[in-house]
């Protein structure tokens, strides 16, 4: 067989399949059993455990005194080798029996024979030595143990007593060895053949003695070639098998070496920070982003862990055990927690973390790996986009103010024709409407904690919902939309009658704005002994469940009102959901479809108290 052009097998792989029968292979270490890197995710990844190892398993074989360091042999030098070894062991046993005869004198019956033999074995061992059999093939090898039973026969008959047949044994195992099944058998059957033919050399064949030997070294010689071929069958069997898994093994490697690679460059190429722990609490992964934050705002020398942290509201310190790498170590699960570093006034950094533990097959902890989201630019917009909606609403609401006063006095002069008086009215209804809007601008650019003032007292819900339905009749009944009002149960609750008149006419308006000419909007106002709810449904166009999940979204438009006529702020039920709230209560949509919507408001009869 000649190399093949396949991938280098692995130094084990290699040890392992070396056979007679195999073929060369390349000199010199694989590059699998090289030093396991140590750059990049520290000692518990994957590649790194496998290297680890390979390199246990190498130092195992090394104590196993197996040559790592060196390729074995070609095939050809091999089987040079072997063959020599195999002759240079009978030959040595043959001098031994050589050594016995000439201490003993008288011990050979027929020296010419016993010597002639001798020769044979000798001359054959030069031959074995000398003779180029890696060119001629390995098959012509053969005449080396048939030379060597032709040799030991003419032994045994020069004198039986030696027990020069015994070794038969040596090229019967060589035979059934190194040529399979053809050679398990010739070998025993030359044997035999020659051992009767010897018995017609010496005078005396019929001896018993000689004819009980004769028969029963073939039968010993049967036994030992059966045995050695199939224990050589057996031995090459696991030699496959184990070939193929050394093969399995190191496909592993390379798939795991190459994993580490591409998994490697992802991580330090994404632009969100990874970090990751095992079960003992040490970093397997910090990759290159988490360790650029850590450069501005880690504190020098100490663990993976930022200085100083504040809450969302970028002012208040974390307390002593709410830092997120903390959290996560006692494998804790949270998302988008958003955590300022960097003092107030100076250079900061706002980060939406995500932590999740790992569990093994036990279901106990193995680990964890946080994900962390640069959101500094986004924050600061949204804080610039309410400072600016703030600034730009209060200097509008102080002209807007005045304008309508003024406007109001213009109504009550009796010298205004009836004409210039609808033309007030139109002025003085955009007003209002353009301070509504001012309004609700100014309310969605207050900081979450500043809250609303509200006044508490028992309101009747079907009253406002009769008077929202009043005051949007003029327009539904533009778009020849029938507005329908139902109440069962008890009405009243312990609210603020602005703000929640203020929510049911955002629902309301909604519904008539985004229905379809001709249809229908029923408000029904249902109560119990613990709360009453407020079931605003419209025949529209509904919403997608994509679009759901941005509902009370601030400044969130859906994608095709947004492409419409259909005007908005995106304000109204982001405002509408903090009222409801501020009064201990829920608002959500329970159904949605292309045939219409339904808004649900749930108030408790009485709102609990703060302790």
């Amino acid at each position: 067989m000649t190399t093949s052009a396949r991938a280098p097998r692995s130094t084990l792989c290699r040890l392992l399949s070396w056979s007679p029968q195999s073929s060369g292979t390349r000199r010199g270490p694989d590059p699998v059993w090289r030093r396991c890197p140590t750059r990049g995710w520290g000692s518990n990844s994957v590649f790194t455990r496998s290297c680890r190892g390979a390199q246990r398993e190498r130092a195992s074989l090394r104590a196993m005194s197996l040559p790592l360091t060196k390729a074995p042999p070609s095939s050809r030098w091999h089987l040079e080798r072997s063959v020599f070894l195999w002759q240079l062991l009978l030959a040595g046993a043959v001098l031994l029996l050589v050594g016995i005869a000439l201490t003993i004198p008288s011990t050979v019956s027929n020296p010419e024979l016993f010597f002639l033999g001798v020769a044979v074995v000798f001359a054959t061992t030069a031959g074995a030595g000398v003779v180029p059999w890696g060119r001629l093939g390995k098959r012509w090898t053969i005449l080396v143990p048939l030379l060597d039973i032709f040799a030991i026969v003419m032994l045994r008959v020069a004198e039986p007593a030696l027990g020069a047949g015994l070794f038969l044994v040596f090229p019967v195992l060589w035979m059934a060895t190194y040529f399979g099944l053809a050679g398990a058998i010739a070998g025993p059957v030359v044997s035999t053949a020659l051992l009767i033919a010897g018995l017609f050399v010496v005078q005396d064949p019929t001896s018993g003695t000689r004819v009980i030997g004769a028969l029963i070294i073939p039968v010993v010689l049967i036994f030992i070639s059966t045995a050695t071929y199939v224990g050589t069958r057996k031995t090459q069997a696991q030699r496959v098998l184990l070939r193929q898994q050394s093969e399995l093994l190191e496909s592993a490697f390379d798939r795991a070496r190459r994993d580490e690679r591409t998994l490697d460059q992802v991580m330090n190429t994404v632009s969100f920070g990874v970090v990751a722990i095992n079960r003992f609490g040490r970093h397997t992964i910090v990759n290159r982003t988490y360790r650029r934050w850590l450069d501005d705002f880690g504190t020098p020398g100490s663990s993976y862990s930022p200085a100083v942290g504040y809450r969302e509201d970028g002012v208040t310190p974390l307390a002593e055990g709410e830092r997120p790498l903390e959290r996560m170590l006692r494998g804790e699960s949270f998302e988008n927690l958003i955590v300022w570093y960097g003092e107030p006034g100076e250079k900061r950094l706002a980060l939406g973390m995500t932590s999740r533990p790992f569990t093994n097959t036990d279901g106990k902890r193995d680990g964890a790996v946080m994900v962390s989201r640069d959101l500094t630019a986004e924050l600061d917009a949204i804080r610039a986009r309410d400072d600016l909606v703030a600034s730009v609403s209060h200097e509008l609401r102080t002209p807007l103010t005045s304008i309508l006063g003024y406007l109001d006095l213009v109504l009550d002069s009796d010298s205004l024709s009836g004409q210039d008086r609808e033309h007030v009215d139109v002025a003085l209804a955009n007003a209002d409407r353009l301070l509504s809007i001012v309004s609700d601008l100014l309310l969605a650019s207050q900081k979450e904690n500043a809250g609303f003032l509200l006044t508490f007292a028992p309101t009747d819900l079907a009253v406002l919902a009769k008077q929202s339905i009043q005051s949007l009749k003029p327009t539904a009944d533009e778009r020849r939309i029938s507005l329908l009002l139902t109440s069962i149960g008890s009405p009243i609750v312990y609210a603020d009658e602005f703000r929640v008149r203020q929510v049911i006419d955002n629902l309301l308006s909604n519904a008539v704005k985004y229905n379809h000419p001709g249809g229908r909007v029923s408000v029904a106002v249902v109560g119990d002994d613990a709360e009453v709810e407020i079931f605003v449904s419209d025949t529209g166009r509904g919403m997608t469940a994509e679009e759901q999940k941005s509902l009370f979204q601030r400044f969130y438009r859906a994608e095709s009102v947004r492409n419409s006529t259909i005007h908005g702020t995106g304000l109204g039920l982001a405002i509408s959901q903090e009222i409801v709230q501020a009064h201990d209560g829920n608002i959500r949509m329970s159904a949605s479809s292309p045939a219409g919507t339904t808004m649900v408001i749930t108030l408790p009869r009485e709102p609990e108290e703060d302790e």
